[in-house]
Parts: structure tokens; C-alpha cells; sequence
């Protein structure tokens, strides 16, 4: 009896601790930073689901922009409440953002749209 008390305890929490995994699902941490050109980069701070995106734009930072992201497969998807952005340059850059684009994921780097991101 006791035996079979222990194996549906074990069965239980090996379980409960693959259906947390796949709760988690893809996500990223940490801060990605692209290369600086001509005055100009990205830099995506990582929390869950959620990212926050900083623009530097010929030397001048635009405001943050925040939104969620999901990956599936090889793609990711990024979604912002358009009604939040009262930049113009940010609006016309959100409208290119939301489609589904190719992702890679290295050790220290993102890649998005063929984009390089080093992790900070």
C-alpha cells in the first residue's frame, strides 16, 4: 500500500513539473542591443512576455515603446496597443513590427528579420 501511495505521489509531481514547463513556453530575458550604425541601433529589454523597445534614431532616442512577443517555431510576432504611441516615427515603425518575421536564438544573440542582437 505504502508503495503505491509513493509512486502516485512521484507520478503526480512529475507532472505538475512538466505541465509548469510547458506553461513557460518560448520566452527570452536580458537586454539585446543591435549594432550602432550611422548614429542608429535597437535596444530590446526582455521580461517574460513582455519587451520593451528603445530607438536610437541618428543619435536621438525615441520613447520606449512596450508590447508583448510570442515565438513559435522559428518565427516571432510582436503585438502593441497602436493607441499608447503618440510618436509618428514610432506609429510607421509599429505598422512594419507586427507581422510574424524569422527568428534564431544563439547563446549570446538574437536574430530577428535577419537582424543581429547581442545580448548585453
Amino acid at each position: 500500500m505504502k508503495k503505491s501511495v509513493r509512486i502516485m505521489a512521484l507520478a503526480m509531481a512529475l507532472a505538475t513539473v512538466l505541465l509548469v514547463f510547458a506553461a513557460c513556453g518560448n520566452t527570452l530575458s536580458g537586454t539585446y542591443v543591435s549594432e550602432e550604425e550611422l548614429g542608429s541601433n535597437v535596444t530590446m529589454e526582455f521580461k517574460g512576455k513582455k519587451v520593451t523597445f528603445t530607438f536610437k534614431v541618428l543619435g536621438q532616442e525615441l520613447p520606449e515603446l512596450e508590447g508583448t512577443y510570442e515565438i513559435k517555431d522559428d518565427e516571432i510576432t510582436f503585438e502593441f496597443d497602436e493607441d499608447e504611441i503618440e510618436n509618428d516615427i514610432l506609429k510607421a515603425m509599429v505598422e512594419e513590427m507586427t507581422e510574424s518575421v524569422d527568428f534564431e536564438k544563439g547563446k549570446d544573440y538574437i536574430k530577428i528579420a535577419g537582424v543581429k542582437y547581442e545580448k548585453e
